[in-house]
């Protein structure tokens, strides 16, 4: 009897648990649109809809955005800060010009 108590205890605890930590789940976004600055380890970018998005690339490869430069189209894939003012990103694409995108220079 005290058993199955605790199991019901602990069932409903992990249940708080699991349900706490999907609420801080963070969104993870893709969007299109062109380099306007690209500084360190931040870059702006302008969407196709003309929203202009923070990007963090601390978290990016290097090699994907070394050579980019103002006016290149790109791909970002990333999770939304929890302020929602920009993206941190984790894949970066960059239009290769010759119909696919590509992550290398």
């Amino acid at each position: 009897m005290v058993i199955a108590a605790a199991r019901v205890l602990f069932m409903a605890a992990s249940f708080l648990v699991l349900a706490a930590v999907a609420s801080d789940a963070q969104e993870m976004v893709r969007f299109v649109g062109s380099v306007q600055w690209i500084a360190g380890s931040r870059m702006q970018v302008v969407t196709q809809t003309g929203a202009s998005v923070l990007v963090d690339l601390t978290e990016a490869d290097q090699s994907a955005y070394r050579a980019l430069r103002t006016g290149d189209a790109v791909v970002v894939d990333g999770l939304v800060f929890g302020d929602r003012r920009g993206v941190v990103a984790y894949d970066l694409w960059r239009d290769s010009g010759s119909g696919y995108w590509t992550q290398s220079p």
